[in-house]
């Protein structure tokens, strides 16, 4: 059986990393899922670089977070109620207010409708849904554990926008600072270095 090396994070946040035995990578990321750990790398051992998937720079939708994971939970909360997939779609699709989601939104009802799977459905649609996210969503539907892997994907997506507010307010004060900096030399040497210097030549 293939060994893929992986990259990625707990439920909690927290970066792991390691190996993981599976026939595909797919299956791969599934074994991932039931320990709790979503995927960023994947690595095939035996071959290398080449079969390198890097899912890092594919995580973030094109769309805002906050649309994925309001999108992602709405999806949950219909499909743990029982409530049949085409007909949560076309909730969805009828109170969606974001443009880009909508009309991704619009295909994956029409493709559902003829009988597609929703991972298929919306592979197409990468700005939209990242590979991540069909990623997760074909692991659920053949798992029939569609629910667990919305849930797991808006706990993921909430994460990654508390870190990136995070990151934002750190950098707010060494900023502050700078500007404060800035403003002060400018001050002393416009205003207050000129002033000393006439007093002391008179």
């Amino acid at each position: 059986m293939p060994t893929f090396r992986y990259q990625g994070r707990t439920l909690d946040g927290s970066s792991t990393s390691g190996k993981v035995g599976a026939v595909n990578s797919e299956a791969a990321a599934e074994a991932l899922r039931n320990k709790g750990i979503i995927p960023l790398n994947l690595r095939l051992e035996k071959e290398g670089v080449k079969n390198h998937v890097s899912l890092s720079k594919l995580l973030v939708p094109a769309i805002p977070l906050e649309v994925i994971i309001l999108f992602s939970r709405q999806l949950f909360s219909l499909t743990k109620a029982g409530v049949p997939l085409l007909r949560s779609m076309r909730g969805l699709l009828q109170n969606c207010e974001n443009k880009q989601l909508k009309e991704a939104l619009e295909d994956v009802v029409s493709e559902l409708s003829n009988g597609r799977g929703l991972s298929s459905a919306m592979q197409p649609h990468n700005k939209v849904f990242s590979p991540l996210f069909v990623s997760m969503i074909n692991v659920g539907e053949n798992t029939g554990r569609l629910d667990e892997a919305l849930l797991q994907l808006a706990n993921y997506y909430e994460q990654e926008l508390e870190t990136r507010k995070r990151i934002k307010a750190a950098m707010r004060y060494p900023t502050f600072v700078i500007v404060f900096i800035t403003i002060a030399m400018f001050i002393l040497n416009i205003l207050v270095i000129p002033e000393f210097a006439s007093m002391f030549t008179r």
